[in-house]
């Protein structure tokens, strides 16, 4: 298995740093119950509108403590790729899954994507997600942080959907000019 030419990371790596069998993946996952019903509420407000723009997609996010020691994008990876899905529907919809991971612990926060959104998001997109809830994370206002980062990437996916389509288009009119 090929190592992240960044940080040398793979899934071998992954196996080994997480041997336990993960939960399967749900919108909400808040072990704890440190998410109030009203910040539930907001999350599903953002997550709903998204999901029935790109029916594809499938927002999940885990709110807990890590380790001290757990990168929580290595915990995201993990959690994204070792869960396994609850029912068929799920799994078709795995690789156009994103699991945003909220450490509370450290107030760090990661975003995984399956690899069908992989061509579309790159981290410096992620990067801008994230960012849009920095604010909330660091004041400990993770459903609050949760809706932005979600409200910000739907707009980067609607974005990055308006750009593919018009390249095939473009693509589509070259060919049949030719």
């Amino acid at each position: 298995m090929p190592d992240c030419p960044d940080c040398g990371y793979n899934g071998w790596t992954c196996v080994e740093k997480f041997p336990w069998i993960p939960p399967p993946l749900q919108r909400v996952m808040d072990v704890e119950g440190c998410l109030s019903a009203a910040e539930r509420a907001a999350i599903d407000r953002v997550a709903e509108p998204l999901e029935q723009a790109m029916p594809q997609v499938r927002v999940h996010i885990c709110l807990g403590q890590l380790h001290p020691d757990t990168d929580p994008r290595e915990f995201g990876f993990w959690l994204f790729n070792a869960s396994v899905p609850p029912d068929p529907e799920a799994a078709i919809h795995r690789p156009w899954s994103i699991l945003l991971v909220i450490d509370r612990s450290s107030r760090r926060a990661s975003i995984t994507v399956g690899y069908g959104l992989d061509p579309f998001l790159g981290d410096d997109l992620l990067r801008l997600c994230l960012v849009a809830g920095i604010r909330d994370f660091s004041k400990g206002k993770y459903g609050d942080g949760a809706a932005r980062c979600m409200a910000k990437l739907h707009q980067v996916l609607k974005r990055a959907r308006k750009n593919a389509e018009s390249a095939a288009s473009a693509a589509r009119f070259r060919q049949v000019a030719s």
